[in-house]
């Protein structure tokens, strides 16, 4: 048979992964005796093998029962990688399919200070002049991406972004104050869903939603942006499903838990 000669063969690499995969994907921790046998490793290459993968954290061994576990260093690289991953380009394909399917604008924003900053953006084809563009800031409390970020901020940091915004009338419904911004807030939490309905320009509405990373903490927002003279109530809440989708692919990227 050709599986036991790829197992025991191939680099050393090779032989490292195939023991990490079987250490941190089976559903009971196992013994050496048991990775051998799995691996199909020689015993020299498997201790060996182990035993480095030990000593960088990878792995982690309990004397006492004599079996292997996943090594809290895992954490920190898995930590490393989400970190240095730029969000930009994680969530491309998905501003990319917003765009196809919808025409509109699309927009992918993060928060700063209390302020939305756009950091990508997918212009519609159809005539359309916005507030937004590349590197400009906007505020939190009156737009889609800002009031989705805002909602999943915990309490402390809620509380200072709050602190933070002007709450200038931009138009007739944008909101007043900091209690009409967390009745908002809450909605948003359950819904996963955040619109902007003419609260920073009139005539321009937007649904939205939150990219969250493995801690469940906001690191962007996605939006579909567009004239409400162009998009009836129906094509709007087809829009909230959609951005949501995206946005939960997006999140399951970064490490967020799918069912979060």
């Amino acid at each position: 048979m050709s599986a036991p000669e790829n197992k025991s063969g191939g680099s050393s690499l090779d032989k490292a992964l195939s023991l990490l995969q079987e250490v941190c994907m089976t559903p009971v921790p196992l013994r050496f005796a048991e990775l051998v046998d799995k691996t199909e490793l020689p015993k020299a290459t498997a201790h060996r093998t182990l035993t480095s993968l030990a000593d960088k954290g990878l792995v982690r061994f309990d004397e006492e029962s004599q079996l292997y576990y996943p090594g809290y260093g895992l954490l920190e690289l898995a930590h490393q990688a989400w970190a240095s991953m730029d969000v930009r380009d994680i969530a491309a394909d998905q501003m990319k399919a917003l765009w196809q399917d919808t025409g509109e604008t699309i927009h992918l924003a993060v928060l700063d200070r209390g302020e939305v900053i756009y950091i990508d953006k997918l212009e519609s084809q159809k005539s359309l002049r916005l507030f937004s563009a590349v590197g400009k800031k906007g505020p939190a409390y009156c737009t889609g991406v800002g009031k989705a970020m805002l909602a999943f901020l915990d309490e402390d940091n809620l509380t200072q972004a709050i602190q933070d915004q002007s709450f200038i009338q931009h138009t007739k419904t944008t909101l007043k104050n900091e209690a009409e911004l967390r009745a908002a807030l809450s909605q948003i939490r359950s819904s996963r869903v955040s619109l902007d309905l003419e609260e920073h320009e009139d005539g321009i509405q937007c649904a939205a939603s939150v990219i969250l990373n493995h801690n469940h903490e906001p690191i962007a927002a996605m939006s579909i942006t567009a004239p409400k003279f162009r998009v009836d109530d129906a094509r709007f809440q087809h829009f909230q499903t959609l951005v949501k989708d995206a946005c939960t692919k997006v999140s399951i990227r970064m490490g967020a838990s799918a069912s979060n």
